[in-house]
């Protein structure tokens, strides 16, 4: 079969080893909707700490081609699933605590798509996909959903709920501030499920004009900036998306007294620093860490389905498979590839 890969001298279709079933609880996806993750640019740009070769891709929905015989009932071949990037068994002490992240079944970052992971499992942007846990890893989707618009639920959609909509119940939420950046689409799928889903005052603040004209069409009160001011307010909580040191701390001062910081920001470093003092004597909560991409998904699904909460409409580009390695180096807001 075909895989996109990445390799020192660039992107390029491979020849791979077709995937089959080697044990229970296991399924063979056929990937019909891979969005491109916020992450996967600076990936093919080499701003990571990610060296290939690897296959890319691991936001993903597709169409159950074979399964194990025990689970044959459940998800017969047809059947449209969305796949949680994150390789988990789903009954280890971890998985039920609900930190799948953190697998004990599994090496460290055991991703589709990315190292070390990818060198086991492989990446979203190929002809099949073998699913190692499937009654974990796997979500039904009805056959008259349209895929390209949940595509990225494994992540970046996911990353709106561990941003935001685990505090949207919380009587004190009154404002809410997203912080914009290079976690683009992330920024943007967050702002929407506050505006959509809770009575909290949402404000979307960017450098970038184009994502802040995106945020006015959603109706979200969105602000241009030419370069992060020192501090933006007092907000309830406050999403950093920004992945820029001038956005990261102009965050972290804009925490209203008692309130939330999360963040979507990636720094390859150890020494990331913020304004201690001030936190202290705020005290102020900072939550960090990678998104749990199956309890996220278990919980976003619903809203989706029910029409509260309108993932598609960040949705920029729809590009069809067999131009998926011009595309994937290519700008765009949010890049959905489709079978």
């Amino acid at each position: 079969m075909q895989r996109l890969e990445l390799h020192k001298s660039g992107l390029a279709w491979c020849e791979a080893p077709e995937p089959r079933i080697e044990g229970p609880d296991q399924a063979i996806v056929r990937p019909l909707a891979v969005a491109r993750c916020d992450l996967d640019l600076p990936i093919i740009q080499r701003k990571t700490l990610f060296r290939p070769p690897f296959a890319i891709g691991h936001e993903f929905v597709g169409e159950v081609v074979e399964t194990s015989e025990d689970l044959a009932h459940e998800w017969p071949s047809g059947t449209r699933v969305a796949v949680s990037f994150q390789i988990s068994c789903g009954h280890c002490a971890s998985c039920k605590r609900g930190l799948s992240k953190t697998c004990d079944q599994q090496d460290p970052i055991s991703d589709f798509g990315m190292p070390p992971g990818a060198h086991q499992f492989g990446g979203a942007l190929s002809d099949l996909v073998l699913v190692p846990h499937a009654k974990q890893m796997m979500l039904s989707l009805p056959p008259d959903l349209d895929l390209a618009g949940v595509a990225s639920l494994s992540d970046n959609i996911a990353e709106s709920r561990k941003l935001a909509g685990r505090f949207l119940d919380r009587e004190n939420l009154e404002t809410v501030l997203i912080v914009g950046g290079v976690a683009a689409s992330i920024g943007l799928y967050t702002a929407l499920l506050v505006h959509q889903t809770s009575k909290a005052k949402v404000t979307y603040l960017d450098t970038d004009r184009s994502r802040v004209d995106m945020a006015d069409r959603l109706g979200i009160a969105a602000e241009h900036v030419s370069k992060f001011p020192k501090s933006a307010g007092r907000f309830d909580l406050v999403c950093d998306c920004s992945a820029q040191e001038e956005g990261w701390q102009m965050a972290l001062r804009s925490i209203a007294p008692g309130g939330d910081f999360t963040s979507a920001s990636i720094f390859w470093n150890n020494k990331q620093s913020i304004p201690f003092l001030e936190l202290y004597n705020l005290g102020a909560q900072i939550h960090l860490g990678r998104v749990d991409s199956i309890e996220s998904m278990r919980k976003l699904l619903p809203f989706i389905l029910d029409g509260k909460f309108t993932p598609e409409k960040i949705v920029t580009s729809r590009v069809p498979y067999k131009d998926a390695l011009e595309a994937w180096q290519e700008p765009a807001l949010k890049l959905v590839i489709e079978q």
